[in-house]
């Protein structure tokens, strides 16, 4: 039975082409190219979907939002749940219950924390079945200074109970359903570990951490935190934040995908370089620019010396942006006026 249990996860991000690519190279999952909302498959698993990405909404959007995991919780009285959580203190309803789909209804929930889950009732999702597979979750886990801010909460919320597992590295939780089986676990992560933020992170298995983290960064991710025990925080390439943890006995889901492409925007920056350089014409400085600048808007990242991610250090962000642009557009302008200039 999955009432009270997490049955679902997706991502919400701002270039789902990006998602595809990044996502079927790291656990080999194929998409179906839907662009409102993509369910990922492991085509050579048992569960079918195991997931599903789909464009930021708006509203996110305007408030700088980075790319996320969300988690899904199943339950069986949306209405009753919303209710519930709304009566403590601290709980914001983000999105009231809605359809989602044919015969799912939803609702977004930040606890007291702060970290946001969602609530869904229907039968239109369900865990991911069969062996465990590359890319299927493993756990889930809530990241929070303070268990106590949780606690009376998920209780009240779910029956769920909160044991201690250990004390190292941190203290970390099991938290437990009213059938005893273990529903997700708690950390009290430190903050150089956690940011500011408190959430709920997906775990998903692979067969290689050094295997992943490659990948990854050659897709413009990286690795940002060694849990210990074969557990990683990554973050994919548009600021997504994900867990990752190896076990040897997993097997590849899919195809295997080679992450071998042509970096033809790499070679393209290079040769603008050397064309700037070698003939001294500025206008390929300005191409330059314009090409660091659209992946920064797009992504909420610039790379520059190290990365800095817009939802962060957003005056940082914003004034990297506007000087690749402001270049870009004075030297592309003078390059042309030169141009002019011999023409007449």
């Amino acid at each position: 039975m999955t009432i009270g249990h997490f049955i679902w996860t997706d991502l919400s991000t701002f270039d789902t082409g990006l998602a595809r690519k990044t996502y079927s190279a790291l656990f080999g999952w194929e998409f179906g190219q839907d662009p409102d909302y993509d369910f990922a498959r492991d085509p050579a698993g048992a569960g079918g979907e195991v997931a599903a990405v789909f464009p930021m909404p708006e509203f996110l959007v305007k408030i700088n939002m980075p790319s996320f995991w969300m988690s899904y919780v199943h339950v069986d009285d949306l209405e009753g749940r919303v209710a519930k959580a709304r009566a403590h203190e601290g709980v914001i309803i983000e999105i009231e219950p809605q359809d989602f789909g044919a015969g799912n209804r939803i609702a977004l929930v930040r606890d007291p924390s702060g970290a946001g889950f969602t609530l869904v009732e229907g039968d239109g999702f369900a865990p991911t079945g069969g062996p465990v597979r590359t890319g299927h979750v493993l756990c889930r886990y809530h990241h929070v200074p303070d268990v106590e801010m949780i606690r009376g909460f998920y209780q009240d919320l779910f029956g769920w109970r909160i044991e201690k597992r250990s004390e190292t590295p941190w203290p970390r939780y099991d938290i437990l359903h009213t059938d005893g089986s273990i529903v997700a676990e708690v950390e009290e992560v430190p903050e150089t570990i956690r940011g500011k933020f408190r959430y709920w992170i997906p775990c998903f298995a692979v067969a290689s951490l050094p295997d992943t983290e490659a990948t990854l960064q050659a897709l413009g991710g990286q690795a940002t935190t060694d849990l210990g025990e074969g557990r990683k925080i990554l973050t994919d390439p548009q600021g997504a934040a994900l867990m990752v943890q190896e076990d040897k006995g997993v097997a590849k889901s899919g195809s295997s995908v080679e992450v071998t492409p042509l970096p033809w925007k790499a070679a393209i920056g290079l040769a603008c370089i050397w064309l700037a350089v070698a003939l001294d014409v500025k206008l390929f400085w300005g191409v330059l620019f314009l090409m660091w600048s659209w992946p920064a808007l797009q992504t909420g990242r610039v790379d520059f010396v190290e990365p800095v991610h817009r939802h962060l250090h957003p005056s940082i962000y914003w004034g990297l942006v506007a000087t690749w642009i402001g270049l870009s557009l004075w030297v592309i302008a003078e390059a042309l006026g030169q141009i002019g200039g011999l023409g007449s």
